[in-house]
């Protein structure tokens, strides 16, 4: 649990300043810099793993690739052997048709709207999504007893502790972290 004004600057009872405030966030920003410098080490030693296993995992995916090519033009020249069952498991891989339904594609999405409601005036609520959703911005300037009339209220208004680095966010560098393992997994590099 927080405590209250007791703990700060060394438990003292008195009033906190900024004078007793100073060596508080010289000390949070001491450790905002060993975070810094952690994550540093942590992207250059990811950075060496990635560049040892990467020629690798490059190699492996163009022959998965190759594989993958093979095996989908033998299934697609072989529809005979497809009937009845459609599809087969052969070596833990599924192979053969399956119907499919398609989708539906267009490039202009207002058209198609205006087509619908020109076209089939009687289909606009099935054929076209509607979303009425309230607009917090435009309902944040009314006064609280209107917000209080639409069953609206304010939250986490007035005043509001801020305890953030100025120079070089932590939860941003972690995020650029997160970030970056996560695009490397995702585009296999």
């Amino acid at each position: 649990m927080i405590s209250t004004t007791e703990n700060l600057a060394g438990g003292t009872a008195t009033k906190p300043t900024l004078a007793k405030m100073e060596p508080l966030c010289a000390a949070y920003d001491c450790e905002c810099v060993e975070l810094d410098i952690r994550i540093a080490q942590l992207e250059a030693d990811l950075e060496v793993v990635k560049q040892k296993h990467l020629p690798g995992l490059k190699k492996q995916a163009a022959k998965l690739a190759a594989r993958e090519a093979e095996l989908y033009s033998a299934v697609e020249n072989a529809p005979d052997l497809f009937q009845r069952p459609k599809t087969f498991v052969i070596a833990g891989t599924k192979i053969g048709f399956a119907n499919s339904i398609g989708s539906v594609v267009f490039e202009d999405a207002d058209y198609v709207v205006n087509q619908v409601e020109k076209l089939f005036p009687k289909r606009v609520d099935e054929l076209v999504k509607t979303e009425k959703t309230p607009r917090k911005d435009a309902l944040r300037t009314l006064p609280e007893a209107d917000l209080a009339k639409l069953g609206c209220k304010v939250m986490g208004d007035g005043p509001v502790v801020i305890v953030k680095r100025v120079s070089g966010d932590v939860e941003k560098l972690i995020n650029k972290l997160i970030e970056k393992l996560v695009g490397a997994m995702v585009k296999g590099e």
